[in-house]
């Protein structure tokens, strides 16, 4: 889709809107038409029945002008006692037709009889009319949800292949409000498919029909017109000036809100509930207050619009009376005018107001349309082919900024079925070495291979499938315990996710849950404890039966003999997985078939954890601070010094801080 910035961008973007839905739109528009048409009839009928009601009234044919109204008060009324008044001037037989300038003589039954049929057919026609616009409204209804379910499922579904890159900027409050246009797309859709051109039908039907009737009447109707018009161009150019930054506003309050509910347990316990109230107000308090401005400038010109037509009815009803007057034209035309004016500016009004809302409303959905616009990860690659899980980091470098690398030239291996541990300081890369493998990042340089095919070669989708990741703030879903567990493999039946649940150690949980496995969990896990959320993320691992596990940090909030329980489920299972621990204890690393020790993006050593803590001093502090038995350095290494512990700036914001001493060669 374009970028719509510009008005003709705009209405580009709302015909490719309704490109796919063209003969509903043609649907739309015909019901419109119909009803349009019947309405512009009525005022027709008004001229006959007026004009039959003054039949009643006039003189002796022949008289013209005011003189009929001064003659009529110095004659003697003469009538029968069986004839009503008027009857007397009106001719036997077939009513004679009322001439331009000219009212023709009515009996009371020819009066009644006309007046009947004007109430009758009045009757229909706005029936008939208010019908069909009914339908036509129904009918939009359904092609705006069509057309907004279309760009919301779009927009959310390219959301969703974005990469990574784009969300660290970025509140999610903003982005789902972008993504979700449910007040924007239908009264886009019911102005284009209902109003814009029914509006512009009734408006050339009004002038044609004034046109023929009067010239003059009419150039008296237009007279003030380019005023009229001026006002409104005016009104529209000053409404849509910082249109962008007023929407930007209330992004700025929907993710403050947004914010402050998804971090609710660390706003309470920080006692910031009234902090975070106050900037709530002031952010609210300017958006507010730029809506009421608007307003009031909306209001400024729409009391100018309208004081214009007022001015232009009491012109028309003033000239036309006079014109009645000089038997140029009769009562009923002079209605049917005033009645036609109204529907000639009653369209410019609605037209008018439908530009200011149509400006706010597509500049709201052109913030979705920009989502469209960001690229996505890269396409579909080759399929991942069967393989025991064999993972080759072959002098692997990336940074997230090219000025700032975070590894350079990694290398190691996972063999399959093996587990490997990475291991070393705070801001040493080992978060960021497995967002490589989930392929959240591209490579600065190197190659990552999976079973011998070069990760950057295959399909992103399909290498996350056959990983699980158990890490210490994974997502939990408002949904079912259940649902949660089995998110990766979304088939996986009861009697799995009840393994899964009694080997990561939640039976408890599930015991004291009201519905047990189908009771509803909280948003971000609120309801449950921070152990128990990571047990939730071990047993969703375990469903999955991934061909690689990565466990980052996975029992970083349980205590020493759960721990030994869960390592005991996820490093001991048959059919066991390649698997890559980072850890910042040993208890997790001990078992761990090979560990690679990392420090400011390089490997500084790399083997089994005896010969490591033989040979390696950091790892052998290491080792010592979870109260492993030091071996001593074999003869011949080289000491390592320790130092305190210094965060990288250039590792993964993601990356969690531990006091863990630096490895220095």
């Amino acid at each position: 889709m374009p970028a719509a910035n510009t008005s003709s961008a705009r209405w580009r973007l709302l015909v490719e809107m309704a490109q796919p839905y063209r003969r509903q739109f043609l649907i739309v528009a015909v019901f419109s038409l119909l009803a349009t048409g019947t309405d512009l009839i009525s005022p027709i009928i008004y001229r006959e029945a007026v004009n039959d009601i003054a039949g009643l009234f006039v003189g002796e044919p022949g008289n013209t002008g005011i003189d009929v109204l001064i003659a009529a008060q110095d004659e003697d009324s003469a009538t029968s006692s069986d004839a009503a008044p008027g009857d007397g001037t009106a001719p036997a037989g077939r009513a004679e037709p009322h001439e331009r300038g000219k009212v023709a003589a009515r009996t009371a039954a020819q009066a009644l009889r006309t007046l009947l049929w004007a109430v009758a057919l009045l009757f229909l026609i706005n029936v008939v009319s208010h019908f069909m616009s009914l339908i036509a409204d129904q009918r939009t209804v359904h092609l705006a949800s069509r057309i907004e379910a279309d760009i919301i499922q779009k927009s959310f579904a390219h959301v969703m292949s974005l990469p990574l890159t784009y969300f660290n900027r970025r509140a999610s409050g903003t982005i789902a409000k972008q993504i979700d246009q449910s007040d924007e797309v239908a009264p886009i859709v019911s102005a284009a498919a209902h109003q814009v051109m029914p509006e512009v039908i009734r408006m050339v039907g009004v002038l044609a029909i004034m046109l023929s009737q009067s010239w003059r009447l009419t150039l008296v109707a237009l007279a003030l017109m380019p005023i009229y018009l001026w006002v409104v161009l005016r009104s529209s150019k000053r409404l849509e000036t910082g249109l962008a930054d007023y929407y930007d506003m209330w992004d700025a309050v929907s993710a403050r809100i947004q914010d402050a509910l998804g971090a609710i347990k660390t706003v309470k316990l920080s006692g910031a509930g009234l902090r975070e109230s106050e900037r709530l107000r002031r952010s609210s308090d300017d958006a507010y207050r730029t809506y009421v401005d608007r307003n009031r400038l909306a209001n400024f010109y729409l009391f100018w619009q309208n004081s214009l037509s007022y001015l232009t009815q009491a012109v028309v009803l003033g000239y036309g009376g006079w014109l009645v007057f000089e038997h140029q034209l009769t009562p009923g035309d002079v209605v049917m005018f005033v009645v036609y004016l109204d529907k000639l500016y009653s369209p410019i009004e609605s037209l008018t107001g439908l530009t200011v809302t149509l400006q706010e409303h597509f500049a709201s959905l052109t913030r979705a349309v920009r989502l469209l616009d960001a690229p996505a990860e890269q396409a579909a690659g080759q399929p991942v082919t069967a393989g025991p899980g064999r993972v080759e980091f072959r002098h692997v470098t990336f940074g997230y900024l090219p000025e700032r690398m975070v590894l350079h030239d990694v290398s190691f291996v996972l063999q399959p079925g093996k587990v490997t541990a990475l291991v070393g300081p705070s801001g040493a890369g080992k978060t960021t070495a497995a967002d490589l493998l989930l392929r959240l990042f591209d490579l600065s340089g190197g190659d990552i291979l999976l079973d011998g095919g070069r990760l950057s070669a295959l399909d992103a989708a399909a290498v996350r499938r056959e990983i699980a990741v158990v890490a210490a703030d994974g997502a939990i879903f408002r949904s079912s315990l259940a649902d949660n567990i089995r998110y990766m493999r979304p088939a996986a039946g009861d009697q799995d996710v009840l393994a899964a649940i009694s080997a990561a150690g939640l039976t408890r949980l599930v015991d004291r849950l009201p519905q047990g496995i189908a009771t509803e969990i909280g948003e971000r896990g609120v309801g449950l404890s921070i152990g128990e959320r990571q047990r939730l993320q071990i047993a969703r691992a375990l469903v999955a039966r991934p061909r690689i596990l990565i466990l980052d940090e996975a029992t970083a909030n349980l205590d020493y003999a759960t721990e030994h329980d869960i390592r005991t489920a996820l490093l001991h299972a048959p059919n066991r997985p390649t698997t890559l621990v980072i850890a910042h204890r040993y208890s997790m690393v001990e078992s761990a078939d090979h560990v690679v020790v990392l420090d400011g993006g390089k490997v500084m050593d790399q083997g089994t954890p005896q010969e490591l803590i033989a040979r390696n001093r950091w790892f052998a502090e290491f080792a010592a601070s979870s109260g492993a038995e030091p071996a001593q350095a074999a003869p011949g290494v080289a000491s390592e010094a320790t130092a305190t512990d210094e965060d990288s700036d250039e590792d993964s914001p993601d990356e969690p801080g531990h006091d863990i001493p630096a490895v220095r060669p």
